[in-house]
């Protein structure tokens, strides 16, 4: 039997290349192409283990979980442990569907094919048909799974809607409309409570230093302590920091307000009271038409 080394991990590299991509689609991931590929070389090179009879400890199940996890974290990086175990769980869901649909592909035609311990083998006299094969109907799954994520994700945008909402803190009550963002998963990472970020010059309850430790609407974090000192002490009790990542990847921190509640009210006339719950300082225009006043998180429409 003759093995085309060279072929092998190059179809390899493509092939993971492509569920480490649609993986990072389906999570709307920001990463680079130079990330996604070491990923993919990570994952082709494993291959070769096969070919090794002195790396045949290489095969077990931990191995090649051990791997899934260095392909993740070589792609996409560590944020925190909840976005890295979604993004290891899509990638075996991915991964699980291209498989599938290449198999039941290569499937409708008279093929002499078999998986032995997780390798594919084919017992054609044409190996570079077959990997040609194989790439096309890897293209053809790729290509549909693409095309229902994209339907999936519009349905989902167009969910977004404007709710009205209310929030209590001390003897104050604001009313506004928010946007429902169901791509808003903006959460303090050690309580996990959910931040509805707020145009926080439509607040007049807010005190005016807050807008100090601003500049041009970006939180400036070494002016926090030299301005909560003229902070009443009620409102510094009230006060957390919560950090998070722009979509260039660039770390960057919100001035949150621990309210009483927030009131949403459904569009099924429901009225939804959360205390769990996080206010964004937001001192910059949300809305160019001024149509809503905060980013409602989709977690507080949750009962």
């Amino acid at each position: 039997m003759v093995f085309y080394l060279d072929i092998i991990l190059l179809l390899n590299f493509l092939m993971d290349y492509l569920i480490l991509l649609l993986t990072a689609r389906f999570q709307h991931l920001e990463t680079k192409k130079l990330k996604l590929s070491l990923g993919a070389l990570a994952g082709a090179l494993y291959s070769l283990v096969f070919f090794i009879p002195h790396l045949s400890f290489f095969h077990v199940l931990l191995s090649k979980f051990l791997l899934s996890i260095v392909m993740i974290w070589l792609s996409f990086g560590y944020l925190h442990f909840f976005r890295f175990v979604r993004s290891l769980a899509t990638f075996y869901f991915v991964s699980f569907v291209i498989g599938g649909g290449v198999l039941a592909f290569q499937n409708l035609f008279p093929m002499n094919h078999e998986i032995i311990n997780g390798i594919y083998v084919s017992r054609s006299s044409s190996p570079l048909l077959i990997y040609f094969l194989v790439m096309i109907s890897f293209l053809v799954v790729y290509f549909f799974s693409s095309k229902v994520q994209r339907s999936i994700r519009k349905k989902t945008d167009f969910q977004s809607q404007l709710l009205d909402f209310e929030i209590y803190i001390f003897d104050f009550k604001f009313n506004g409309k928010g946007l429902l963002d169901t791509g808003n998963q903006l959460y303090d990472p050690i309580t996990r409570k959910p931040v509805l970020v707020l145009e926080a010059m439509e607040a007049s309850f807010l005190p005016d230093k807050f807008n100090e430790i601003y500049r041009e609407g970006q939180f400036i974090l070494e002016l926090f302590e030299e301005v909560t000192k003229d902070i009443e002490p009620k409102w510094l009790s009230r006060l957390q920091i919560v950090p998070f990542r722009t979509i260039s990847n660039e770390m960057q921190f919100i001035l949150t307000v621990r309210p009483d509640k927030v009131v949403i009210h459904s569009e099924d006339n429901r009225q939804i009271e959360k205390t769990k719950v996080l206010i964004g300082l937001n001192y910059s225009r949300l809305s160019n038409e001024n149509s809503y006043q905060a980013i409602i998180h989709p977690e507080l429409l949750s009962s």
